[in-house]
């Protein structure tokens, strides 16, 4: 705790992200099936029409904020569970 420098490739602190990022991410995965954003928001990003739908209907609430809520809620578990 409290290193500043990036572990070493066998050390117990990298092996510690790494087997928490790879549960945040299957754990999204299981969650909301995906993680590709056009996926997961029904929006093309390259089309104007949808950018402006995404905005209009707030496709955001149900789907990006969620997804936010997820991952941050995950990430303060992971915090809370490292420092006990």
């Amino acid at each position: 705790m409290g290193a500043t420098n990036a572990p070493e490739l066998k050390d117990e602190g990298r092996l510690k992200a790494i087997k928490s990022v790879n549960e945040l991410f299957n754990g999204f995965i299981n969650q909301f099936g995906e993680t590709d954003c056009t996926t997961l928001t029904g929006c093309d990003w390259s089309k104007k029409e949808d950018l402006k739908r995404y905005f209009k209907d707030e496709i955001y609430k149900d789907t990006c904020f969620r997804q936010f809520e997820y991952v941050i809620e995950k990430c303060i578990n992971e915090k809370a569970m490292a420092n006990q």
